[in-house]
């Protein structure tokens, strides 16, 4: 039951709220008095919430160390500390290579090129197919398209090639079907195969010697015969640090090679040769072919390549060149000719070829009399060739006479063309040049008949990894499927610098043009594990570890990365941890300017770390909104409101008692007596504390009550 006592209060109440009264309460015969001093407060609306406050620190956390892919002279950096880098941005090169920032899983570890199969290839394509370097199937085989896609994104950032390349041709040329067509005057195309790429230096930065040497070559004879074998060495006047790469020039009229059937002399010389580190001398040797060939005197010569500019590896001294000669050998050799023509027959308008073989090379040219005979008449049936009189080049084993058959309409019946070697030219007695074999004669039947003509149109410049096209028209639809043939020579090599050209082409029924694709292969590409760096982007440069024109080693760090943005971290005892969760927001207090930020916890960690007294400690991370200015390692004093209430009723903490019953509140009523309620309390915020049941809102309540000598103090 709650015990009430009647005070006589003077004039109206309401208009008391918030002060502090003065009653005297009369008491029995005594006469005495007693004061009591009354401290109300009327109900508020109010918002409240509960904030707990831990302290941070504004830092930028280092993500990865960048180490050098391959050894090379840095030969330019494009950071500094402190720098944002994004996907795209070149960040420094080795040896004139970009390294660009790309965004992948894990580093590129190795060089590729075509037929490199593995998950790093399939990372390759996608970063190219990614940044618009189109490849039509993403996987994990390095491909001719890769290999497009990646000289595209190369010449878009300056690469230099692997290795300068100078034009290369390719010539096209229509070769005769007699069943089928005749070659028109218009039957040749030229292409010239430029490089896709810059010309570079590539990696003659690395390891150029700080003292340049200077270089004399010799050989271990002046003259050999065929069987023996020959020494170059090149000496240098100092020895070096590191190996050193010296260019030769490979020459003479003897031919370098490893195959005595394409009439190769020697074993062949390599163009380059490695002087080891700390050598003074390094040696070469080939072995002169044993072969049945005649031949005159022929010589090989060996000399150090001249270096132009300013930058050179290494000077020529007085002995820059040796020639070592062969001699002449084969004389005891007897050539015998023979002759074959292309085909036993042959149509009006096309061509026949008579072959003419030796049985022996010679390094001599071997003429030879030619007589034509046969029902076929001259200028008639044939062209008259302007000589009788044909040569077997030096060198060669054969050589092929052409006899253009001329068209004519008229209905006649086959003829006869006869082909015959006769005498030596001039005759020389025991010294002949060449002897009759036993095939010496050749006959081929020209048929009657009227066949299309063709002829060749195209030729342009390609660059490498590009195509050209040329096309073989006809002056007449074909009536059946034509296989058309055709020849390809030029400088560059079919089937690698250029895709295989079969050398046939089917021109379909009905139709007077075929067109044949020349697609290049950009062969002076490929991908050095240095040129893309892959990490999270974009992220910040913490430290270049390097400088400009400094050579670095495989694995050495380049550079270190952090985060772009300040990340604020806070630390928590174990109680402050059970009050946290994700999502919760904050205010974060940078002292520095005035900047208080709002923010929100994005982190929480779960494991505990153990401070220097031993206190357990778990981290956290907080996100801001807004840009700030602080530095690394700076004190912050982060607010985590815990709850909050909105708008409720709240009364002074002090106003409300503690009993067994429960939480009370005095209430002073209309009549001027002051009554107990039960209330339910919530959100306690400071001085106040929220009423969550038992008030209404327009109550006056009692925050204190002193009585006695306590109430009349000043």
């Amino acid at each position: 039951m709650f015990t009430t006592k009647r005070i006589i209060l003077a004039g109206g109440l309401v208009a008391l709220i918030g002060a502090a009264l003065l009653v005297f309460n009369g008491s029995g015969e005594g006469g005495s008095s007693n004061n009591i001093l009354i401290t109300p407060r009327a109900v508020e609306r109010r918002d409240l919430s509960d904030v707990l406050t831990v302290s941070g620190e504004v830092r930028r956390d280092e993500t990865k160390k960048i180490n050098s892919a391959v050894d090379g002279k840095v030969s330019q950096i494009s950071v500094e500390d402190g720098d944002t880098v994004e996907a795209g941005d070149g960040v420094f090169a080795l040896d004139g290579r970009t390294a660009v920032a790309v965004a992948g899983d894990f580093s590129f570890y190795r060089e590729l090129s075509v037929g490199s199969v593995g998950p790093d290839v399939k990372q390759l394509e996608t970063i190219l197919n990614d940044n618009g370097y189109s490849i039509s199937s993403v996987d994990s085989l390095f491909t001719e398209q890769t290999r497009s896609a990646l000289a595209r994104w190369q010449f878009d950032r300056g690469y230099s090639g692997s290795a300068n390349e100078s034009d290369e041709t390719v010539t096209v040329s229509l070769s005769s079907n007699s069943a089928a067509y005749s070659v028109g005057r218009a039957n040749t195309a030229a292409f010239v195969v430029t490089p896709s790429v810059p010309s570079g230096t590539g990696s003659t930065f690395r390891g150029a010697p700080a003292t340049k040497p200077t270089l004399t070559v010799s050989a271990s004879s002046n003259s050999v015969i065929e069987g023996d074998p020959v020494t170059f060495t090149v000496t240098s006047d100092i020895s070096l640090l590191t190996d050193l790469t010296v260019a030769l020039t490979i020459g003479g009229s003897a031919a370098g090679g490893d195959d005595i059937a394409n009439d190769d002399d020697y074993e062949e010389i390599l163009t380059n040769i490695v002087l080891p580190a700390g050598e003074l001398t390094v040696s070469v040797t080939s072995v002169v072919f044993v072969d049945s060939v005649i031949e005159d005197e022929e010589d090989i010569t060996f000399a150090i390549a001249q270096q132009f500019g300013d930058d050179t590896s290494y000077l020529s001294g007085a002995v820059k060149s040796v020639r070592v000669v062969i001699a002449a050998n084969g004389s005891d050799l007897k050539p015998l000719l023979t002759v074959k023509a292309s085909g036993e027959a042959i149509d009006e308008g096309s061509s026949v070829t008579f072959t003419v073989r030796t049985s022996v090379k010679s390094n001599r040219d071997i003429r030879f009399n030619v007589t034509l005979s046969g029902n076929a008449e001259s200028d008639i049936d044939y062209l008259t060739p302007d000589s009788d009189v044909y040569t077997i080049n030096a060198g060669n084993e054969s050589v092929d006479i052409d006899i253009q058959i001329r068209r004519d309409d008229a209905v006649e019946l086959d003829e006869d063309l006869i082909f015959t070697i006769t005498g030596d030219v001039p005759p020389v007695g025991k010294n002949k040049r060449y002897y009759l074999g036993s095939n010496v004669k050749s006959t081929v039947v020209i048929q009657s008949g009227d066949l299309p003509e063709l002829t060749l149109i195209g030729g342009s410049a390609i660059a490498e990894g590009r195509s050209g096209s040329f096309r073989i028209v006809s002056d007449a639809p074909v009536t059946e499927d034509t296989s058309v043939n055709y020849q390809v020579s030029g400088t560059a090599t079919n089937g690698q610098d250029f895709r295989v050209l079969s050398g046939t082409v089917i021109m379909k029924a009905g139709s007077s043009s075929v067109t044949v694709l020349i697609d290049t292969i950009n062969d002076d590409v490929v991908f050095l594990p240095s040129d893309m760096l892959v990490a999270q982007w974009p992220a910040r440069i913490g430290k270049v570890e390097v400088d400009e024109g400094e050579f670095v080693l495989q694995g050495n760090v380049v550079l270190s990365l952090t985060e772009p943005e300040f990340t604020i971290t806070m630390k928590v005892s174990p109680t402050d941890r059970a009050e946290l969760v994700v999502g919760q927001g904050v205010s974060v207090d940078l002292k520095v300017g005035g900047q208080i930020l709002p923010g929100v916890i994005t982190e929480l960690g779960d494991s505990a770390t153990v401070g220097p007294g031993g206190e357990e400690q778990y981290e956290g991370t907080v996100s801001v909104t807004g840009a700030f200015d602080a530095v690394d390692g700076a004190t912050v004093s982060i607010d985590v409101t815990l709850a909050e209430a909105l708008q409720v009723l709240a009364v002074p903490v002090a106003s409300v008692l503690r009993s067994a019953d429960g939480d009370q509140v005095r209430v002073v009523n209309d009549q001027g007596t002051i009554t107990r309620l039960n209330v339910t309390i919530g959100l306690i915020d400071g001085e106040w504390v929220e009423i969550k049941e038992g008030l209404l809102g327009d109550e006056l309540i009692i925050v204190d009550i002193v009585s006695g000598s306590a109430a009349e103090a000043p």
